[in-house]
């Protein structure tokens, strides 16, 4: 037997609510799966840890693989428990006799060199019993957070006089010091976390006063301003080392004043009503996640919330990007939950972090589902869309607020899988919609489109929003999934306890650009011609984005009209070679159906050869008829084809999954002033 895969599932998951360990194994043993996770339990249980659930099921279309997953209370106990019960198992394989009395004895070890002190775990158990979110810090040590962002506690033995976040303690542990900082995802020295120390090298000593970096270096002063934040001071001395990319901070100097904060831990968090914790709205679906996610932290942060957000943008405290790239997994939201900066929580969850580390929080105040649809079929054992519903069913199931798009099966089919006492509210498309109209005249919340103005009901009060027309993000009303987009943040804020002129004030004031939301219907006038830069990816996505384009290309929408409307709509289209033949497929019908000429071109290959996937979506797009279809082997060719072959009033769809950069490269080879128009219309407004 051995582990082909490894993943630690860290929150709630699609197995299990509690922590599990995820493994592939392979084995030609009948029934090795079942073998295998209840030995991993066994040992576990031996070490008196208390897990209990545990789950074998054979990989499909691989006989001799099997999907194992067990519940481990400590990672490092569990993952070597997991590591003890293969060699166990391979054991009987070779027809040796397995050492279990050995195995029990080296994890008992384990287990006791990383457990919590009793009186700190009787911290966490009492904390955890009051509904305050518990979480250690590093299993290295004894740390602990009781609660999220600004609300939050800390705990460590021997404390003494010290403030919530036990500054003091930390200015004087290294080690604890280090585990804060990389959870709030800034950079340290590479040390043995069992003797760490300063590294060799020339330093940058930044001042932080008031909060505020003194130093010119924009990246050197973000740096030091979160680090100290991090650890609760106002005021600090941060030395830096040089990064590859950014400084690493060496060490955090400070004072603070006697606090006897710690001594009263356990009275204050009986007291607190909210029980340390902090609103959190986690946003999830297949299309329209991102948008909907810095709609909800736009509209958030205008209210006067200092807003935490995590999305496919980066990760953000009041709109200043700390970390950029695709954070919508466990580790990004629990940098956002960590940090004592935050005041409010907007988390975009995608299907990917749902699937490899689980959720980051046991609860959220508001999880909305937009929508489910088939991709990513294939792919960590989830093979239908039902499967997928059910992984994005997982942040609703954990709201005491689940927003729900009534129009769509899989979102309805959600909320028979809620808790009991989970308050459901519905967005709708369509007024007359059975689902909503059953829901509203139960009494129930919802927000809803009529006669093209956003409309909400709460505590069966019907209040007018706005008209969908006055949401920049839906161009004049033809992006009509931003439309939906829209109702379905209106509906989280409503449900958050924002007031109808907030929800109105976030959605009339929030710009969907190249700059604000990159990938999203990004629009740019090219003298006679438009282009819309788009991460479509899927069918569904196409199909919604195809409305958009038609509109523009009849001269409608929010631009001024290039007078030579009706134009022909032209795609450049891609999707990565990880989806099935069959989704590639009938990506090229779905796009050959909505556009007039396809220029199809290869972008990430994903295990397939080069070309392989551009070839499948041309070819179910031949099939479907309806459309040219030109295939390219790279992005800036397909680009450079549909631009060329735009005639006066056309609309280029670019469906793009790296950045506006790639468009403007590829027209600057073969039209330099358009190649400078989009860059000035790309540029952040001075």
């Amino acid at each position: 037997m051995r582990i082909l895969q490894q993943r630690l599932l860290r929150g709630a998951n699609l197995y299990s609510p509690s922590s599990c360990i995820m493994a592939v194994l392979e084995s030609s043993l009948p029934e090795a799966g079942q073998q295998a996770a209840y030995t991993t339990r066994f040992l576990q249980q031996a070490c008196d840890e208390p897990v209990s659930f545990m789950h074998a099921e054979p990989v499909v279309g691989q006989p001799t693989q099997w999907r194992v997953v067990v519940e481990y209370a400590m990672e490092h106990v569990g993952q070597a428990a997991l590591a003890a019960a293969v060699e166990l198992i391979s054991a009987t394989e070779r027809d040796e006799a397995p050492d279990i009395a050995t195995a029990v004895e080296q994890l008992r070890a384990l287990a006791s060199s990383m457990q919590l002190s009793s009186t700190a775990q009787a911290v966490a158990r009492e904390a955890a019993a009051m509904g305050v979110p518990v979480q250690r810090i590093s299993e290295h040590g004894g740390l602990i957070r009781l609660g999220w962002g600004h609300r939050q506690w800390r705990y460590a033995d021997g404390a003494g006089d010290d403030n919530r976040l036990l500054t003091n303690t930390l200015l004087h542990d290294r080690q604890m010091m280090r585990s804060l900082l990389i959870e709030a995802q800034l950079p340290v020295p590479n040390e043995d976390f069992r003797n760490p120390q300063r590294q060799p090298g020339e330093r940058l000593r930044v001042q932080v006063l008031a909060g505020t970096a003194q130093h010119a270096d924009a990246q050197a002063a973000q740096v030091a301003e979160r680090a100290a934040a991090t650890l609760g001071l106002a005021h600090a001395q941060v030395d830096l080392l040089p990064g590859r990319r950014v400084p690493r901070v060496d060490a955090v100097l400070g004072a603070v004043p006697p606090s006897h904060d710690q001594r009263m831990l356990l009275r204050e968090l009986r007291m607190d009503k909210q029980r340390a914790r902090i609103p959190v709205i986690g946003i999830t679906g297949t299309n329209g996640k991102t948008t909907t996610t810095l709609m909800i932290a736009h509209a958030v942060q205008l209210a006067g919330f200092r807003t935490g957000c995590a999305s496919t943008q980066g990760i953000a405290l009041d709109g200043v990007v700390y970390a950029e790239g695709d954070c919508t997994g466990y580790w990004s939201h629990r940098s956002v939950l960590a940090s004592p900066e935050t005041e409010f929580a907007v988390l975009e969850t995608a299907r990917g972090g749902l699937l490899k580390r689980g959720l980051a929080y046991d609860r959220c105040s508001v999880g909305v589902m937009l929508n489910v649809s088939d991709d990513h079929l294939g792919l960590d054992g989830v093979d239908t869309v039902e499967q997928l519903a059910r992984v994005k069913s997982l942040v609703v199931n954990a709201a005491e607020v689940a927003v729900l798009n009534a129009d769509d099966a899989h979102c309805v089919a959600a909320r028979a899988r809620l808790p009991a006492d989970t308050r459901v509210v519905y967005f709708s498309m369509k007024p007359d919609n059975p689902v909503l109209q059953r829901h509203l005249e139960q009494g129930g919340d919802a927000v809803w489109l009529e006669n093209d103005v956003l409309m909400l009901s709460q505590r069966q009060l019907r209040q007018r929003v706005m008209p969908a027309t006055h949401i920049p993000a839906t161009w004049g009303g033809l992006a009509r999934y931003n439309i939906a987009n829209s109702m379905a943040a209106a509906a989280a804020l409503m449900a958050s306890g924002f007031s109808v002129a907030q929800i109105s004030a976030g959605l009339s004031s929030f710009e969907s650009d190249a700059v604000t939301n990159p990938l999203r219907s990004n629009v740019f006038e090219l003298g006679t011609i438009r282009v819309l830069l788009d991460y479509a990816h899927n069918p569904a996505a196409y199909s919604s984005l195809a409305t958009l384009a038609r509109g523009l290309a009849q001269g409608q929408g929010q631009s001024k009209a290039t007078g030579q409307a009706p134009g022909r709509v032209l795609a450049v289209i891609t999707s990565p070679g990880d989806r099935r033949d069959e989704d590639l497929s009938r990506t090229g019908a779905t796009c050959a159906a909505h556009f007039d000429e396809l220029f199809v071109y290869e972008s990430q290959s994903r295990d397939r050869k080069h070309g392989e996937a551009a070839e499948i979506i041309a070819a179910g797009a031949r099939k479907a008829g309806g459309a040219a279809v030109h295939v390219y082997a790279t992005d800036a060719e397909a680009v450079q084809a549909g631009y060329r072959a735009c005639q006066p009033g056309d609309v280029l769809v670019f469906a793009c999954g790296t950045g506006v950069a790639t468009l403007i490269e590829a027209i600057r080879a073969i039209d330099a002033p358009a190649a400078e128009r989009l860059a000035q219309q790309a540029a952040p407004a001075a």
